[in-house]
C-alpha cells in the first residue's frame, strides 16, 4: 500500500498512527507526504517528524535531512506517547 493510501486510512480512523522510519540517511521526497499531511490535518489528526517537530514541505523536492521518520497519527495523546517512546528508544541508542 502506497504512502498516500495509508494517509487516507489514519484519516478515515482506520488507524492510530502511521509510522515511517527509514534507513539512516534516507531523506524523504515531498509528494510522498504533502498531501498526507492535508488529509490528515483536515482530518483532526497530526503530522511531525519523530522527534514531534513541525514537517518544513518548502525546502524542494526532498524534506529537511534532519528528519529520521514520519508520524502520523489521529493526534492528541497518542501521537505525544509516540513520540516520547521514540525518544526514549533512541536516547538508549546513543
Amino acid at each position: 500500500m502506497d504512502s498516500q493510501a495509508k494517509y487516507a486510512v489514519l484519516a478515515r480512523a482506520g488507524a492510530e498512527i502511521y509510522l515511517r522510519l527509514p534507513k539512516p540517511g534516507y531523506v524523504e521526497w515531498i509528494w510522498d507526504h504533502a498531501a498526507g499531511n492535508v488529509v490528515i490535518t483536515e482530518a483532526g489528526g497530526q503530522m511531525t517528524d519523530v522527534d514531534g517537530n513541525e514537517i518544513d514541505f518548502s525546502l524542494g523536492a526532498k524534506l529537511s535531512p534532519n528528519v529520521r521518520g514520519i508520524l502520523g497519527s489521529n493526534g492528541g495523546r497518542v501521537h505525544e506517547a509516540v513520540v516520547k517512546a521514540y525518544r526514549e528508544l533512541t536516547k538508549e541508542e546513543e
